[in-house]
């Protein structure tokens, strides 16, 4: 059975008018074979909540289409939409076998939905090939339920994940306090993930540049935008990232040499105004590709012994702190002492100066001695 045979081709009229020659645009651009990036859609909506996200996927593309093609080397192709599965379970089934054999071949699946719950399928497809895996979620809310043995549902896909022996690092970014309760912020932080909430992911991005740059999978909840700037929700709040920041956080995902998938999701067409929301979810996608075109090749492409070293004693005299840095792009990286051996995570300056102050950040206590 061939990867093309799981998908039916959009049908997508009524394109935006392109500001561009249409022979420059990324519809024009688009190729059927030797890709190096997917794009599938997956026209499925929760029963419980959001119907009409299952239409996103074409309205996204009539706007992605439009944009700017020419991204270096990079190769993609449109292998249209998911077929049409006769209940939940097949289509999970059908979307984890689909993102597995693009991997297994190399190439990485844009993924437009539908809801986010398909998050969960996702990451089944990419843990069949992978020792390990490191997800971010870009959202408004904690996907958690308090209670065992939840369904997978928008809501409640995160229960799926955060104990599965696969995974080593989950990443809730962007979420907004009053809308998380402290039962499930303690959840996660039982299971050693990590929430950084929209106060201080807005205080200063590029912190979080480092943990897109680690992550394997980024999925993003279309809530985690203010209503304003992406009323296209069925649960919009007036706060949130503005489009313009959450490009910029696209970006870093695509400019990360581990990432394997990227997922958008809960666009709903029906709440949208005057195509807002599908053309910064389009915008958003065309950012990631971009990024993912211009890759630096760092670490773990590269060996870290080409970069500088910085030893910095620690101040009781047990354990050096070792820092490499890469000078041609200013990116960091530090090495954590663990049980089962020093490990190499990506960090920012302002995690070495924190050192280098004597005072520890972040990343370090949640992962000395894990």
């Amino acid at each position: 059975m061939s990867i093309v045979d799981y998908f039916e081709k959009p049908s997508v009229e009524n394109l935006v008018f392109p500001f561009i020659p249409v022979t420059q645009t990324l519809g024009s651009r688009l190729v059927d074979e030797a890709y190096d990036v997917a794009i599938i859609g997956v026209k499925a909506d929760s029963d419980q909540v959001n119907r009409g996200s299952a239409a996103a996927p074409d309205e996204i593309r009539k706007y992605l289409y439009a944009l700017r093609g020419e991204m270096r080397q990079l190769r993609i192709a449109d292998l249209g939409n998911l077929k049409a599965c006769d209940n939940p379970t097949e289509l999970y089934f059908a979307l984890r076998g689909a993102v597995s054999e693009l991997r297994a071949i190399g190439v990485l699946p844009v993924i437009l939905g539908g809801s986010q719950e398909l998050t969960a399928a996702v990451y089944d497809g990419l843990k069949e090939i992978s020792q390990e895996l490191n997800l971010s979620v870009l959202d408004s809310r904690i996907d958690l339920s308090i209670e065992e043995g939840a369904p997978i549902s928008p809501s409640s896909y995160l229960n799926t994940i955060i104990n599965d022996d696969k995974r080593f690092r989950v990443d809730v970014i962007g979420c907004q306090s009053y809308y998380c309760s402290q039962l499930q912020v303690d959840k996660l932080e039982e299971n050693n993930c990590w929430v950084m909430r929209l106060g201080n992911l807005r205080a200063d991005l590029a912190e979080a540049e480092p943990i897109f740059r680690d992550s394997d999978f980024v999925s993003l909840d279309m809530s985690v935008v203010r209503q304003s700037d992406a009323p296209g929700q069925e649960m919009p709040s007036p706060n949130g990232l503005t489009g313009e920041e959450l490009c910029q956080l696209t970006r870093y995902a695509g400019l990360s040499d581990r990432i394997q998938a990227f997922g958008l999701f809960e666009v709903n067409p029906y709440f949208d105004n005057n195509g807002q929301t599908a053309s910064l979810a389009a915008q958003l996608v065309w950012h990631f590709l971009e990024a993912y075109a211009n890759r630096y090749g760092d670490y773990p492409l590269r060996d870290l012994s080409s970069y500088k070293t910085i030893v910095v004693p620690e101040m009781d005299g047990d354990d050096d702190i070792v820092f490499y840095n890469n000078h041609l792009n200013n990116r960091w990286w530090v090495q954590i002492p663990m049980r089962g051996g020093d490990r190499i995570f990506s960090c920012s300056y302002n995690d070495y100066s924190k050192v280098v102050d004597g005072r520890l950040f972040d990343l370090w206590m949640r992962y000395y001695q894990r």
